[in-house]
């Protein structure tokens, strides 16, 4: 099941929870720039499937991490930062910026509940990121078709995928965002076309407004 939501408002069941993948991290993020860490602080990073930040040569730091978890989606520095950070900080983090039904319950690759989310909470969330940081993070990510299926805009798109869903949220043109999330798991072509036809649509009459 597809279910997609804009920040313009228009949706289709945004409402409808799911398990968050790898979408949490923006709100990892946000909470990470908006604390009182250092991110020049060096860190050791503990081994972690799927991951990059652990097999780097040399100390890496808490800024180091933030980027990685974006560009790349590692979930090594990932759990770096929810380690130092803390659950109840992400979570206060996605309640300032509307995303509700959000919710980080354990570290990434790990056991436990699954982290929740949902489209009109993912859409909601990212327009509400006003941290620099994050969005140049989020540029350097290159895992996702949408940038290509919206030619000539500004696209920075967070993807999410386990067995069980596979999630995109974009910002476009740094105006609008959009998360389509599906469960079970469409393909990335899948999603991603829906991604951009929810875009055209809300820029469309965007455009046609003024």
């Amino acid at each position: 099941m597809i279910t997609w939501a804009a920040s313009d408002g228009r949706e289709s069941g945004g409402d409808r929870v799911v398990p968050a993948a790898s979408t949490i991290k923006i709100f990892v993020a946000s909470a990470f720039w908006r604390s009182t860490l250092d991110p020049d602080e060096r860190v050791d990073v503990p081994p972690v499937p799927w991951s990059l930040a652990d097999r780097l040569s040399g100390p890496l730091t808490l800024g180091d991490c933030a980027l990685l978890m974006l560009a790349v989606s590692d979930n090594a520095a990932t759990n770096v930062l929810l380690d130092r950070i803390g659950f109840d900080a992400v979570n206060d983090e996605a309640r300032r910026l509307g995303a509700e039904r959000t919710q980080v319950r354990r570290p990434m690759i790990a056991d436990g509940p699954e982290n929740l989310t949902c489209a009109a909470d993912l859409a909601r969330g990212l327009a509400s990121i006003g941290e620099e940081r994050v969005l140049t993070a989020l540029a350097c990510a290159h895992d996702s078709l949408l940038p290509y299926l919206l030619p000539g805009r500004d696209v920075r798109v967070k993807t999410g995928e386990v067995d069980t869903v596979y999630h995109e949220v974009a910002l476009v043109d740094r105006s609008l965002a959009v998360a389509v999330c599906s469960s079970p798991a469409g393909s990335p072509v899948e999603v991603a076309t829906v991604a951009a036809e929810v875009a055209a649509g809300s820029l469309e009459q965007g455009d046609g407004s003024r």
